[in-house]
């Protein structure tokens, strides 16, 4: 009966259906309705991280094992950096992935370092749960706006202990 706990629970243990249903055993679902909450897709436990010209015949991965479901899961072709590289650029990561963005700063980076022209401003905007767990690829990042393929990195952690969401 308490909104505000139940919001607090919900966002903080992100229960699956399945763990929604364990807790409160007394919901009864009829199964039509259960069988419309399950996923038609499987999860991706992956995404590709890397870009081809800093690293020619390699394909790097950003690992996870993904435990929410959303109604449609599949990748956007469209989702590249523009053509020029003189583009101005925001990416906005809220805490749904930044292994996608790791491709751009690297190409930006041997962009760079094979003496391309110069570059427009690139600012990542990024969050996650926990700095300490889950901000793995802050050292590419901070290298990344050292050299300029980064122009700005904004941060945001939004499960940090001792610190309101």
């Amino acid at each position: 009966q308490d909104s505000r706990l139940y919001e607090e629970w919900k966002w903080f243990r992100c229960p699956t259906l399945l763990e929604v249903l364990e807790e409160f055993p007394s919901v009864g679902l009829p199964p039509a309705l259960l069988l419309t909450q399950l996923p038609l897709l499987q999860p991706r436990y992956y995404s590709i991280s890397s870009a081809p010209g800093p690293s020619p015949g390699e394909i790097h991965l950003t690992v996870a094992v993904v435990t929410y479901h959303s109604e449609s899961e599949w990748e956007a072709p469209s989702f590249r950096l523009p053509p020029t590289p003189e583009t101005p650029c925001i990416l906005v990561g809220p805490g749904t992935g930044v292994a996608p963005f790791r491709s751009f700063w690297q190409h930006r980076l041997h962009h760079l370092q094979a003496g391309g022209a110069p570059l427009g401003r690139m600012v990542l905007v990024f969050g996650c749960r926990s700095a300490a767990l889950d901000h793995i690829y802050r050292e590419e990042m901070e290298e990344a706006r050292e050299q300029g393929a980064l122009s700005q990195v904004l941060t945001a952690f939004s499960r940090q202990p001792g610190t309101p969401k």
